[in-house]
């Protein structure tokens, strides 16, 4: 299904850009995956240029519609929506989202709007999955299991890296974790995408690599020239991060914004492309019509090293097109378009990766001969979005899949790490969790685990608040607030007096609240638990003397109340991480 979805997309791009970008607007765009120097070329015409504005603006208008009315998910670069799906939605889509996905994102790309179709089509993969588990009656878990395949299925199709696009699945929804429940139904959904995908549109890497990058062969004195292009990388992986999400929360903050966020930012981005296209018209519009729609005609470009010398202009003019390239991705896909952000950091890492390639092969040509800038190109791509998407080892395997060699892999992994390390907090998604411990996918499962392997005195002694039985009333509220505690335990020396419930401290009049002492209105507590018993049977005793608040009594020396455990806080997650709270 996500091989069959992939394909589709995939076509429906091709024919929308046909007819509007080359027959209309009279747009020529190398493609990628051939070295043949007719595919290879890139033109443009006068006055038929002056539809790419009309298009990329109406482009954006139909999907700000569609989102409006139909199904807010398609909005945006898709990722974020299925990766919120896992965590907080049990893995559910809804039928209408692949399916208007595929529409709205072909729309986006096929009129010229500046992106990637790997997170549409992550999203239309992981929408299938989500939909037949949920045709075959699967679990909450097995849904999101089946999602997450999906998602890696389609990315593993359409880049032509099943092992990649496997291990990105399962690293992509967290910045510092996995999910190994993934692994092994995403490998295998990933081959069989992979093999239906291809066996429509050939059995062949993304990008075909010149003949003589066969011959490329490692060699450590390069190590630290990588490291210089994994910083680079890392750097504007920062820069493009906060250019996006800055347009995303402004776009976001307007009222306006639906259904004319898409048109407005597609309209904006157009116009920097009329910008870029009068005002650096070199080596053919290369900085203009890289930006556009998907880009990876001019990637293979660079890869096929038919850009020319590396000339100081020719590296000011990749620099250049980076600068564009983000910036109009960001108004596109941040108002609000349909279109991934993966396709633009594919873009975006080449050309750094060709613009300080060629910079050393100047500087250190028998070090870095022409052939070996097509490595840095490679490795350039994958570089800049491992260190945002902190997805690293999947983009790893993607490099060595694309690259149809492991040579290039010590270099990869020197470069993508660094880029992954300099990024830091950055990264590009938003939906992404720390690791499963904050997931609420994994609530329940942590939640019982630590419910049968903690004993209720731990807990008691962790949360619970002993106050003195000459207390003001007054004061034992305040301390009840701000401590945030709806149970206090009142104790002298070798006396336990009872329980106050903030609930009924506040129901006493605020005149008598500093007459009144703790031990005056302290309650008794009919349930006593022993502090070794677990805080599951615990939960089970409450239950049946039908209290939500025990008290916990020390098994080990004289007999003494260690203090008050409360269902709530029981299960209640600690607001600062450290697990559930005793006293809710």
């Amino acid at each position: 299904m996500a091989g069959l979805g992939a394909a589709a997309f995939y076509y429906l791009i091709t024919v929308v850009s046909q007819v509007l970008l080359n027959d209309l607007a009279g747009l020529t765009l190398p493609t990628e995956g051939t070295l043949n120097p007719a595919h290879l070329t890139w033109g443009s015409s006068l006055p038929q240029l002056f539809w790419v504005p009309v298009l990329m603006a109406g482009g954006g208008l139909f999907v700000g519609l569609v989102a409006w009315k139909l199904a807010p998910e398609v909005a945006g670069h898709g990722t974020d929506a299925t990766i919120r799906s896992f965590h907080r939605q049990s893995g559910k889509v809804r039928l209408r989202v692949p399916i208007l996905k595929t529409i709205t994102s072909a729309v986006t790309l096929g009129t010229g709007g500046s992106g990637g179709r790997e997170g549409p089509v992550s999203q239309i993969g992981g929408g299938f999955g989500s939909l037949w588990a949920s045709l075959v009656g699967l679990s909450d878990r097995e849904r999101r299991i089946a999602l997450a395949s999906g998602m890696g299925a389609g990315i593993g199709a359409i880049f032509r890296a099943p092992l990649g696009g496997a291990v990105y699945a399962a690293e992509i929804l967290y910045t510092g974790d996995f999910e190994p429940e993934v692994f092994v139904p995403g490998i295998i959904s990933s081959v069989v995408a992979y093999s239906v995908y291809s066996s429509i549109f050939g059995f062949h890497t993304l990008f075909a690599t010149p003949a003589t990058f066969a011959s490329y062969a490692f060699n450590p004195e390069r190590l630290p020239l990588f490291l210089v292009l994994g910083i680079a990388c890392g750097a504007a992986g920062i820069l493009f991060t906060w250019m996006y999400h800055r347009g995303d929360r402004w776009f976001g903050s307007r009222s306006w914004a639906r259904p004319w966020g898409p048109a407005v930012g597609a309209a904006v981005a157009s116009a920097i492309f009329l910008g870029a296209y009068f005002a650096l018209p070199e080596k053919g519009h290369f900085v203009s019509l890289s930006s556009l729609s998907i880009g990876y005609g001019f990637v293979q470009v660079a890869v096929a090293g038919d850009l020319g010398s590396f000339t100081v202009g020719l590296i000011a003019l990749l620099v250049a097109a980076v600068v564009v390239r983000m910036t109009l991705t960001t108004f596109v896909v941040g108002s609000g378009g349909s279109a991934g952000l993966f396709g633009t950091s594919v873009v975006v890492g080449a050309f750094l990766g060709t613009a300080i390639g060629g910079t050393f092969h100047d500087l250190f040509p028998a070090l870095v001969p022409t052939s070996v800038v097509a490595v840095f190109a490679i490795v350039g791509m994958m570089s800049f979005f491992g260190g945002i998407s902190k997805a690293p080892l999947g983009v790893l395997i993607m490099v060595v899949e694309m690259a149809g060699s492991y040579t290039v892999l010590p270099a990869a992994m020197m470069a993508i790490f660094v880029a992954y390390v300099v990024t830091g907090p950055y990264h590009i998604y938003s939906e992404q969790l720390p690791s499963r411990l904050q997931s609420p996918a994994h609530r329940e499962e942590y939640q019982n685990y630590f419910l049968a392997t903690t004993t209720i005195g731990e807990i008691a002694r962790y949360e619970s608040e002993p106050v003195p039985p000459s207390m003001p009333v007054s004061e034992a509220i305040d301390r009840a607030v701000t401590h945030g505690r709806a149970v206090l335990s009142v104790e002298s020396p070798g006396a336990w007096h009872g329980a106050l419930r903030l609930s009924e401290l506040l129901k006493i009049p605020v005149e008598k609240r500093g007459e009144l002492l703790a031990a005056d209105v302290a309650q008794p507590v009919e349930l006593l638990l022993p502090a070794d018993l677990t805080a599951n049977e615990s939960l089970r005793r409450m239950d049946e003397h039908d209290t939500d608040v025990a008290a916990v009594i020390a098994v080990e020396g004289p007999v003494r109340v260690l203090g008050l455990v409360t269902r709530r806080g029981i299960r209640a997650p600690d607001p600062a991480g450290g697990g559930p709270r005793s006293i809710g």
